[in-house]
């Protein structure tokens, strides 16, 4: 970052601001940014890389006041969709829908910052039970960039929102064609495999997903589901302790992990979760029972 150490505040501001001006955007930190949008609260190209900055960081709320303020001066197709794609980011649904669809209405032509407008605009049309809407805006995505396999989960999640099992297996195999990594498709393929009546392939594909990603919870939670039923107590026991060693916090994860704790004999390691869970939420029914029934067997 440039300081600001001299005599003359003034002078030196002043030389520092036309510094900054003349720089790339590679060679400054956010508090140059910020010092650059000083100099000229009017330039949208430094807030937008600001914005998209702090995002990055996760200080999405700042990036948010930013491109809101931005719009009000500069309302081209990159201002108003990153605000919208902002928006949506941060769970301001109706908001980022808004400002979407006004990017669409703007845009210069096929570009392909259009992949991800239509993307988030089809996850929107999910949320609301608009399958047709969804399909459409995912596809008008597809042909932009048919290589993306978040798409292509995307799709799937959209297949199995119909019930269309094998069509959405499909969708969750290109994405894992595409990058063996995305936990989300192995999720997807272990939904799948159990809605065809397949417990251990399905079992093997959130193993899968757990393995890419400890931290994913809609499959840990279908492992939480599944597992006890299915012969698998005691590897359910252990995605649990991995999830809370990684770090993952989740007032269902930590009950069931003590529950399995104890059950198994591991009274300490059940306490000391008990104890964490009662100190995030001392009000907790179910762990206050079982702190109530641990102790009465001492």
């Amino acid at each position: 970052m440039i300081n600001l150490s001299t005599d003359d505040q003034s002078d030196e501001s002043a030389k520092i601001k036309s510094q900054l001006i003349a720089l790339p955007f590679i060679e400054l930190e956010l508090e140059d940014l910020y010092l650059k949008m000083q100099a000229n609260s009017n330039d949208s190209i430094t807030a937008l890389e600001l914005a998209r900055r702090l995002g990055v960081a996760g200080r999405n709320h700042e990036a948010l006041r930013i491109l809101k303020s931005v719009v009000k001066i500069d309302s081209r197709f990159a201002t108003v969709m990153a605000l919208g794609l902002m928006e949506y980011k941060i769970g301001m649904e109706q908001e980022a829908f808004h400002h979407l669809q006004q990017a669409l209405l703007i845009a210069p032509g096929e570009t392909p910052e259009l992949f991800e407008i239509f993307k988030t605009l089809g996850n929107v049309f999910v949320r609301r039970g608009d399958y047709d809407s969804a399909e459409d805006s995912y596809n008008k995505a597809y042909r932009i960039s048919p290589e993306s396999d978040v798409l292509l989960v995307n799709l799937g999640t959209l297949c199995i929102q119909r019930s269309h099992w094998d069509e959405a297996l499909v969708r969750f195999r290109s994405a894992l064609q595409i990058n063996n990594c995305n936990d989300k498709a192995w999720v997807g393929l272990a939904i799948g495999h159990r809605m065809k009546g397949d417990f251990e392939l399905a079992w093997g594909n959130l193993e899968a997903a757990l393995e890419y990603n400890p931290l994913n919870e809609v499959a840990l939670t279908l492992a939480l589901d599944w597992g006890p039923g299915g012969g698998k107590g005691s590897r359910v026991h252990e995605l649990l302790r991995s999830f809370l060693v990684e770090g993952g916090w989740n007032e269902k994860f930590s009950l069931a992990f003590a529950c399995l704790s104890y059950r198994s004999g591991e009274s300490d390691l059940a306490q000391l979760e008990i104890e964490r869970l009662l100190a995030v939420n001392p009000g907790h029914t179910k762990g206050l029972e079982l702190a109530r029934e641990m102790r009465a067997a001492i």
